[in-house]
């Protein structure tokens, strides 16, 4: 696999002296006020008291910042990732930690992507210990949530102090994101040179397997962002998978499937996988339900309500020794015949 590039290409959005991330294309709206909001939050449970900062400054001095708040985390951490979903019924897909990990290995991987970290606007990324009780966590918008125990205040608001933040009336104002036509226009900043050119979906797949990071939902239902239970649903998954006898190469192998749980389509994708003899999954690539209306043309004559859980499609791009210099390229983009719906943006 090649190595990420950022484009050379782009040139920084900055308004009002305010400098934005890189996947920023366009902003008709004022900037956040550079400086912090400070909440107190009571105890719920177990939980201890905390405060609650929300933090904005300008991209050159983003990166010095995270790295001292970081600072503040001990031994163990808990990361945290959320991206813009293209699962057709949840619009951020968030991804924990299973368990914790030690700060370095954090750092590392932070330290291994960050110039991505900093200018992706569809990614978020931050981490959590328990002892303290700390989390930092870099929204996609590139503003910075603190949460930490009460006596770790004064702390904080140094470090912030540090950078040159002062406490301040807002960040955004409060209806720059509430019209139909948001005021801002994102764009790709990972160059795309061909098939093997390492996307978004690849940098996620890394950070799942080293953070040993999880999707945070419940894997036995299934129900939408109101929490509607949605029964069968059609889902699409690309799988990665190995020769089962010793030799060179893979396959990517696209599944379609009716299920009612995300356990149930993936056991139902590793059956597909493996029941030939022939591949052995090694990863999920990604999966997601998908709308009626977004199925491929090779499942156009699917009804619209399903009554039982079955297989419908499975399509497998194998990759040889002398496919590609790096390894593997990436799945076929959305919009190619796999039919995967929509591209990521969040807010």
């Amino acid at each position: 696999m090649r190595d990420f590039r950022l484009r050379t290409d782009l040139e920084r959005v900055t308004v009002d002296g305010y400098g934005f991330p890189l996947g920023v294309e366009r902003l008709d709206a004022p900037p956040p006020l550079q400086g912090y909001l400070v909440d107190f939050v009571a105890s719920e449970g177990e939980e201890p008291d905390t405060f609650a900062f929300q933090v904005a400054i300008s991209h050159e001095g983003l990166r010095g910042l995270m790295h001292d708040l970081f600072e503040m985390l001990p031994g163990d951490v808990m990361p945290a990732v959320e991206i813009g979903s293209v699962d057709a019924y949840r619009s951020i897909d968030i991804y924990l930690a299973g368990e914790p990990i030690f700060i370095d290995d954090f750092i590392r991987t932070w330290d291994d992507f960050e110039p991505i970290l900093l200018e992706e606007v569809s990614l978020g990324v931050g981490a959590t210990s328990e002892e303290p009780y700390f989390e930092v966590f870099l929204d996609a918008w590139k503003t910075i949530s603190v949460h930490c125990q009460t006596d770790l205040r004064e702390d904080v608001e140094a470090k912030l102090e540090k950078h040159g933040l002062k406490q301040v009336s807002r960040i955004w104002l409060d209806d720059v994101f509430d019209e139909i036509d948001p005021p801002y226009r994102m764009r790709e900043i990972l160059v795309m040179e061909d098939e093997h050119s390492p996307d978004l979906d690849e940098l996620l797949l890394q950070l799942r397997a080293v953070w040993g990071l999880q999707l945070d939902v419940d894997p036995s239902s299934n129900v939408d962002d109101g929490g509607r239970e949605l029964g069968f649903t059609l889902w699409h998954a690309i799988a990665m998978a190995e020769p089962a006898e010793p030799r060179a190469g893979g396959a990517y192998i696209s599944v379609w499937v009716t299920a009612r749980s995300l356990d149930e389509a993936e056991a139902l994708i590793e059956a597909s996988v493996e029941g030939g003899g022939e591949w052995i999954m090694s990863a999920m690539y990604s999966i997601e339900r998908v709308a009626h209306d977004e199925r491929p043309e090779e499942l156009a004559d699917l009804e619209l309500r399903r009554h039982q859980t079955e297989v419908h499609s499975i399509i497998i791009d194998e990759w040889g020794e002398d496919d590609a210099p790096d390894g593997p390229g990436r799945p076929p983009s959305p919009g190619s015949d796999w039919g995967t719906p929509g591209g990521r943006l969040s807010k």
